[in-house]
């Protein structure tokens, strides 16, 4: 649990309060993703929206994965965890922009 987690948690312990919903049902990263994940955010953040969602390109997955001189394992798994948080990342986007 992050910081800020930890915090409002003793905060919802000590008033007698539950847990906010996102915190007290948050996913659990399995030991050994969080390079993906980091790997996901570094890449999320070189692009822009600003003419429509666009997906993460190929070329900045591979050029990540050079970067940090990935395995052919590591590299087949960043472009299989990227497309895959990518994907879920601009479906909620998506409806999100349609909600407004």
């Amino acid at each position: 649990m992050a910081p800020t987690e930890q915090h409002i948690a003793k905060q919802c312990y000590a008033i007698g309060q539950p847990l906010p919903d996102r915190i007290a049902n948050a996913p659990e990263l399995i030991s050994g993703l969080e390079m993906y994940l980091q790997a996901f955010f570094d890449l999320d953040s070189e692009r822009s929206h600003s003419m429509g969602l666009t997906r993460i390109p190929w070329s900045s997955i591979k050029d990540y994965s050079l970067a940090f001189d990935l395995s052919v394992r590591q590299t087949e798994d960043l472009f299989y965890y990227i497309r895959a948080m990518d994907g879920a990342n601009l479906q909620y986007l998506e409806e999100r922009l349609s909600k407004s």
